[in-house]
């Protein structure tokens, strides 16, 4: 396990990363594999998934509002510092900090629940590309059930279309331009040209590496031994999803 040494510089001194990359998706769509994937490019740094930008950005928002609860009584608004300047202020310092262990590399944060909070992450990190791995819900549901930490079937098909409901109404917005959309069929049957593409579209040069780490690597934290494999699912199970999931697989032609 690699260790990093503090950093004690003046904030002053600190750089950060235009355009920093989040993997995005439901849990069980190949966040793991692509950031890895991305990992193999000498221009690109990161680490494990790290989680903590929930509780930071979301304790921001709540400072902000409670810092401004007087009015010009409070330092926050009298030099008028609205709720999305706090978090981009707030996005710089965790933007340094990831910079500075990246060694200035350009660094991939893969985390799956940040999907739910993109409104916070797009405002602290306003160069940010989110990569969203869009994969069928029935093959999620199939994998979150056999993970080592299995979830309930009506469970697992409620999180993947709250999570790909959450991807489609921000590629749909106003900053839907910052997020390119890869489906999982196409970044594993298909990795070469998938991977091209995705890299033009980040700004980044041709690496074969990429590719290959997904053509020529056993799957990243899967749930099965010996490959990925359908199964039956019970009447139950196909009211459960289709209740869930069902309008979401259709307006995303999955069936």
């Amino acid at each position: 396990m690699s260790s990093f040494a503090a950093t004690d510089a003046p904030v002053a001194q600190l750089t950060i990363t235009p355009e920093p990359i989040f993997v995005l998706g439901a849990p069980r769509s190949g966040t793991s594999m692509m950031q890895w994937a991305l990992r193999q490019h000498p221009d690109l740094w990161g680490g494990p998934e790290s989680d903590f930008l929930i509780p930071l950005l979301s304790g921001a928002r709540a400072a902000h509002a409670y810092g401004t609860q007087r009015g010009d009584l409070h330092w926050l608004s009298r030099m008028g510092v609205g709720e999305a300047e706090l978090l981009r202020y707030v996005g710089a310092g965790i933007n340094a900090m990831y910079t500075q262990r990246s060694g200035g590399l350009r660094w991939v944060e893969q985390t799956p629940q940040y999907t739910l909070h993109l409104d916070e992450m797009s405002q602290a990190f306003p160069g940010a590309r989110f990569v969203y791995m869009l994969r069928n819900g029935r093959d999620v549901v199939n994998s979150m059930r056999n993970f080592v930490y299995p979830v309930e079937h009506a469970e697992a098909s409620r999180i993947w279309a709250e999570f790909v409901r959450a991807g489609i109404e921000f590629s749909e917005g106003p900053l839907g331009d910052r997020m390119i959309v890869v489906p999982y069929a196409d970044a594993v049957q298909d990795a070469a040209p998938t991977l091209a593409a995705l890299l033009q579209l980040l700004g980044l040069r041709h690496v074969d590496d990429c590719a290959r780490f997904i053509t020529d690597k056993a799957p990243i934290n899967s749930s099965f031994q010996g490959g990925e494999r359908r199964i039956e699912w019970s009447e139950d199970e196909e009211y459960q999803f289709d209740t869930w999931a069902g309008d979401t697989m259709r307006l995303l032609g999955f069936e």
